[in-house]
């Protein structure tokens, strides 16, 4: 038998004493292996989906992950710690049915924050902690983890459903002339625990579905509270977007369409000051039309028989 057992790790703020409650088991009979969070390192938490009886959080931070080897059965422990809850009213799926909001529509270049989960591990029954390389449907290898902030590019409709295409926001610097990235700290200035120089990362591009999608905490006005942004304001700055638009085609290698637009674009401002041009020498010779007009009323009033071409051969 292998026993998980989830325990929350309390510390006192008055004696300063560290305690730990247990806040449920799982047993699992005739099972070889169980799935485990993964153990977090520093400056990288590690987040659970867990529902206990008599406590109303929905996730928890991992603190520790390990084996309990005074049990008699084999035991893996889980330490937590509480963490603010979002409201459920935050999420996407409930902000477009909230009568409020009426026809609410999720705009392009908005900033979201997406939940895309953690990695996990396996707990075997001989007491070893390993990769879940074999569950390959609970694999996040390569794919974006946690918590984070996102940029809409596109939203698909489907029959009471909806997928919002994204950019994920990482705090990760890319390779030295990455082009499939673009900074875009520049948007994320009233963002609330994303203050680091960030990058949307082109290259991970992908759909999610609304109910993994919640409303950003953001700050308005230094030292005001934070709320969430259900109406999604913030948005990528304009300056940036036909950067990122240039990255996305990096990304799908179409480096070749980027140039192209760009030779275009090129040609366009030739075209532009070709016409510029054809309008000025309109103007001037509007104005030698002008003057012939006149030379040729002078000449007739003068001497009927004087003619331009006369005038012409008499001042060579």
């Amino acid at each position: 038998m292998i026993v998980v057992r989830y325990e929350e790790v309390v510390n006192d703020p008055t004696t300063g004493n560290v305690s730990y409650t247990v806040l449920g088991t799982e047993s699992n009979d005739g099972i070889e292996e169980v799935l485990l969070p993964l153990k977090p390192s520093q400056g990288k938490p590690i987040f659970f989906t867990k529902k206990f009886v008599g406590h109303p959080e929905y996730r928890w931070e991992v603190e520790d992950v390990g084996e309990d080897v005074g049990t008699s059965d084999r035991t893996y422990y889980v330490i937590l710690s509480r963490r603010n809850q979002v409201d459920k009213a935050d999420y996407l799926q409930n902000i477009v049915k909230a009568p409020r909001h009426g026809a609410f529509t999720l705009n392009e270049w908005a900033i979201v924050e997406v939940e895309f989960g953690h990695h996990l591990d396996v707990g075997k029954q001989n007491g070893h902690i390993r990769p879940n390389k074999r569950y390959v449907d609970t694999q996040q290898k390569l794919s974006m983890p946690k918590r984070r902030l996102a940029i809409v590019t596109k939203v698909v409709s489907r029959v009471n459903h909806e997928l919002i295409q994204v950019i994920p926001i990482s705090s990760r610097q890319p390779q030295l002339g990455d082009k499939t990235c673009v900074d875009v700290t520049s948007s994320l200035s009233q963002m609330v625990n994303y203050q680091k120089q960030s990058w949307a990362v082109c290259q991970m591009i992908q759909a999610v579905p609304a109910s993994r999608i919640l409303a950003p905490l953001i700050r308005r006005v230094a030292h005001a509270p934070a709320v969430r942004d259900q109406a999604f304001n913030n948005r990528l700055d304009a300056a940036t977007r036909p950067a990122l638009r240039d990255a996305m085609m990096h990304a799908v290698n179409a480096a070749a369409r980027v140039k192209d637009t760009q030779d275009l674009a090129v040609e366009k401002q030739n075209v532009i000051s070709l016409k510029a041009q054809v309008a000025s020498l309109n103007a001037q010779v509007a104005a030698m039309q002008t003057d012939i007009d006149v030379y040729e009323r002078f000449a007739k009033d003068m001497d009927s028989s004087l003619t331009l071409a006369s005038l012409r051969a008499a001042y060579p």
